[in-house]
């Protein structure tokens, strides 16, 4: 039981901190250096996850790609590409409403640690006709970035646990497609339905940008679109890893757009953005802290021992494990292996962990994506939680039924 209080407080050192405005970073660290003092304060503990931070290959792969992704952000923003783009979008769609839960919603295909940096500025562009505040942007973009997170076949978590868990891929897909459709559905009416377009006035003052003529059209598409397809084409098609393709994109995109030595020292510059990268950094480093002090297992052990339903208890350590982690990665490599011990090719139990991991990191304030996305809107942490919390309850409501019709059903 002690070691659910730790949690417990930790997570609540963190989101205080938080709430009175601490750089994110600064909240996780003193997050992970509370969780080392009451489980392991020992040198050596600190010692390997630092040595396992710096030497890990993933943990460069991130903190590259994310890096990368902001210097394509800044290309597209700086060329008029973006506005050029949505300009072209919203005369197709006629929707202002559908354009801004489409440009998350179509970025969340390409499965990146943090990219929800890459559909910050589309929604930025979409919600002008709107007035959004930085908080209502910021959920917007958080939530419909991740409504393929059950659905999607490319997502490493989703290969990851069916191989864990002996379980088919197509069969976990087509037993969570209710999840994605409950994310849009449910995402449409509360965030994009209510919204009262101000398109009239924002378009006297300038504020929206114009249809392009007929010719540049097809560039701006192209140029949207090109690098994000390219950069799915690479990872998935060739097996390259996201710091590789998206070099390759942002090398090409600046000979494409005819960028000047200027222009690429400030792209440079722009993208190194050292709040962010601190804050990923120290996020990372939870994550080992978590490994090396084992307090997720001593979670585990104690929820089997409360003779609490397995189900229910893959269902806990899979929210639990989400929280920590604020991955989709990290929720499935602690709760996955007692899926397979518990109820091997059982696709019923493989789905609880799984949804109840999904709605536990996108609640996290681990979560790059949550970050990065705070960051880029200036978006004050708890207000724009407070939303998400009101859409994962309502996931973890469905995932509740649908656990009391497949399990304890009269």
């Amino acid at each position: 039981m002690t070691a659910i209080f730790e949690v417990v407080l930790t997570l609540a050192i963190v989101v205080s901190l938080l709430h009175k405005k601490v750089n994110l970073g600064n909240a996780i660290l003193a997050g992970t250096a509370f969780l080392l003092i009451t489980c392991s304060p020992h040198w050596s503990t600190v010692a390997t996850a630092g040595r396992s931070l710096l030497l890990s290959s993933s943990t460069w792969e991130i903190l590259l790609a994310l890096y990368l992704v902001m210097c394509l952000e800044y290309q597209l923003r700086t060329s008029g590409t973006i506005d050029g783009f949505m300009a072209v979008a919203r005369e197709l769609l006629k929707s202002d409403k559908v354009l801004l839960a489409l440009m998350p919603a179509f970025l969340g295909f390409l499965p990146s640690l943090g990219g929800a940096i890459f559909s910050a500025p589309l929604v930025e562009a979409a919600a002008k006709p709107f007035g959004l505040s930085p908080e209502k942007k910021t959920a917007i973009n958080y939530w419909f970035r991740h409504i393929w997170e059950c659905t999607n076949p490319i997502i490493p978590a989703l290969l990851l646990a069916g191989e864990i868990a002996h379980v088919p891929i197509n069969q976990l897909i087509a037993n969570m497609l209710w999840v994605s459709v409950l994310c849009v559905v449910v995402g449409w009416f509360y965030y994009i339905a209510p919204l009262k377009s101000h398109a009239a006035g924002l378009a006297i003052h300038g504020e929206l940008a114009k249809t392009p003529k007929q010719k540049n059209k097809y560039r701006y598409l192209l140029l949207s679109i090109g690098p994000i397809l390219a950069n799915l084409i690479m990872v998935v098609g060739f097996n390259l890893g996201p710091a590789l393709s998206m070099f390759l994109v942002v090398a090409a995109m600046t000979v494409v757009l005819g960028l000047n030595w200027p222009n690429i020292v400030a792209m440079l510059k722009h993208a190194l953005d050292y709040k962010l990268f601190w804050g990923i950094t120290n996020i990372l480093f939870f994550q080992y802290i978590l490994t090396q002090t084992g307090i997720v297992g001593e979670v585990a052990i104690v929820l089997q021992n409360s003779g609490t339903p397995m189900v229910l208890v893959i269902g806990v350590l899979g929210f639990l494990a989400g929280i920590l982690t604020g991955t989709s990665q990290g929720a499935v490599a602690i709760t996955f292996p007692f899926v397979a011990a518990i109820a091997s090719e059982d696709v019923a139990i493989a789905v609880v962990a799984y949804v109840a991991g999904f709605a536990g990191q996108i609640l996290s304030p681990a979560h790059l994506c949550f970050l990065v996305t705070l960051e880029y809107f200036k978006a004050d942490f708890i207000k724009s939680l407070r939303s998400i919390a009101v859409m994962a309850f309502f996931l973890l409501l469905a995932l509740s039924i649908e656990i009391k019709l497949h399990f304890f059903a009269l």
